[in-house]
């Protein structure tokens, strides 16, 4: 109330008491008035504020009715799980901690879980469902805008979910009719399933490329070492320098029983103290040839550099190479069995819930959450005129 309004107040009370002739003081007149003013300021701002607030839902709800295109949800719900070995249940409390299921199943649908619900959320999977689909007319997106802008409109209407506890996954696409959000529900649960399907056959191509690597280096190894003692016997021309170095032991073995016999021979012939025997001679030139012979055998078998034992040293470590060789290469090849049955008995897959039906009641937008949206609103908003009303100051004379 102004200044001037109250000054006005005050003479029309005071002529009107004049007139009157009747009691009750020019206070309480003015006092009257004021009340009055102030009844009447606080019904325009409840009226105030009631208008704002209708206002507020009107807008709100004309907003949804008018403005806003109606959409129809489509769900459908799937998981994704794995087959696992049984040599796999015992791998460790981790996939059973993940969640429930059979010991690595219930990890594999986990991890896989996230990855599924990440794929539906890229550009890659978005460029797959318009090259199986019309994606741009689905969504009513002009050709002209790009694809990003398709991008957002597919990021609007696909929302995909994953449920930790349950390890199920959860599409829902918002379409802008029934037969659009089935259609395109549908496209993207056949990707789904060729992206598990892909994602299996990498993930055992990625398990099998280190065995089979280990396998390829263990054959070359082995390859490499019968190459090499190959060329030593043809070098050598030598096949068997242990049999060979076995055959010349035997006959160390016999000539040094020939030489035994034959200096005791001699030593009887030497006996009989005539050094004129006719035997003395002959005897003494066996054990001189026996002797000779044994130095050669024995040079023979462990002399210079060509002697049997050291081409049987060489021979040796060739051979210990090429049984190493065989031996990992057995390893691996049993390696690479073990992990191709493991594998192909860890499979992934992907199992429908509920295939997508398409709602008949528009999902969106919701009327009674856009009024109570609407009536918060425009509550806070009459708050806030009447607040400034309130601490408007009164204007000066």
């Amino acid at each position: 109330m102004t200044a001037k309004s109250f000054s006005e107040d005050v003479e029309e009370s005071g002529s009107d008491t004049g007139a009157d002739g009747a009691g009750g003081s020019r206070a309480l007149a003015i006092a009257r008035g004021m009340r009055e003013r102030t009844l009447r300021d606080r019904r325009r701002r409840q009226w105030l504020s009631v208008l704002i607030v209708a206002a507020s839902v009107l807008g709100a709800l004309g907003w949804g009715v008018l403005v806003v295109q109606p959409r129809y949800a489509a769900e459908t719900r799937f998981s994704v799980r794995g087959s696992s070995a049984p040599a796999q249940s015992a791998a460790g409390g981790f996939g059973s901690v993940l969640g429930s299921g059979a010991g690595a199943s219930a990890g594999i649908g986990f991890v896989d879980g996230y990855a599924v619900n990440d794929f539906l959320k890229s550009r890659d999977c978005m460029q797959q469902l318009a090259k199986r689909v019309d994606l741009a007319r689905l969504l009513d997106v002009p050709a002209s805008r790009g694809t990003e802008a398709l991008y957002r409109a597919y990021r609007d209407t696909v929302v995909p979910k994953f449920f930790m506890v349950e390890q199920e996954n959860m599409l829902e696409v918002d379409g802008f009719d029934p037969a659009r959000s089935n259609r395109i529900a549908k496209e993207l649960l056949l990707i789904a399933q060729t992206f598990v399907e892909r994602m299996d056959a990498q993930g055992v191509q990625n398990a099998l490329d280190v065995n089979a690597a280990q396998l390829r280096a263990a054959e070359e190894q082995a390859v490499t070492a019968a190459n090499a003692v190959a060329a030593w016997r043809a070098t050598n021309r030598n096949v068997d320098p242990e049999a060979e170095s076995t055959l010349i032991m035997t006959m160390i073995g016999q000539i040094e029983q020939e030489l035994n016999a034959a200096r005791i021979n001699y030593e009887k012939v030497r006996a009989f103290g005539n050094p004129d025997h006719p035997m003395l001679r002959p005897a003494q030139m066996q054990v001189d040839a026996l002797e000779r012979q044994l130095a050669q055998t024995r040079a023979r078998l462990a002399g210079n550099s060509g002697s049997a034992a050291a081409q049987l040293r060489a021979y040796s470590q060739l051979k210990n190479a090429q049984t190493f060789a065989d031996n990992n290469l057995a390893s691996a090849r049993d390696a690479y069995q073990q992990a191709y049955r493991d594998v192909t008995r860890l499979r992934r897959y992907l199992t429908v819930i509920s295939q997508p039906v398409a709602q008949d009641v528009p999902s969106s937008p919701n009327l009674p959450l856009l009024a109570l949206e609407g009536l918060l609103g425009g509550i806070v908003l009459a708050f806030l005129v009447s607040l400034v009303l309130s601490l408007r100051r009164p204007e000066p004379t």
